[in-house]
């Protein structure tokens, strides 16, 4: 099957930064020691749309790289966030609107 999704991009660069190329968009870029927070963001355009998206987001709150579930070289970026202390993989399941946050893990 032939997956839109896979059109972008994501790598981890020898400098442990995880990039982001997508079509017809700016190339995204965070170095790991500026990671502040990782999220999935689910919504409800599936199957016809991307709906499970990563965010990995700076100290300010912004989102630097975005990337969809299925795009080529999510399974090595996933791979570099699980080794982060405290990492949970949080909502790759839901059909709903909603953001999860995986690390740092929210307090319960």
């Amino acid at each position: 099957m032939n997956y839109s999704e896979a059109q972008f991009v994501v790598e981890v660069t020898t400098d442990d930064e995880i990039v982001c190329r997508a079509p017809r968009q700016a190339e995204q870029r965070i170095k790991m020691t500026d990671l502040a927070a990782v999220y999935v963001k689910t919504n409800d355009g599936g199957p016809w749309g991307a709906d499970v998206w990563w965010l990995l987001n700076d100290n300010t709150g912004v989102t630097k790289v975005a990337f969809p579930q299925l795009a080529t070289g999510e399974m090595e970026a996933l791979a570099r966030l699980q080794q982060l202390p405290g990492f949970e993989l949080r909502g790759m399941n839901s059909t709903d609107n909603a953001r999860f946050e995986c690390w740092p893990s929210p307090v319960e």
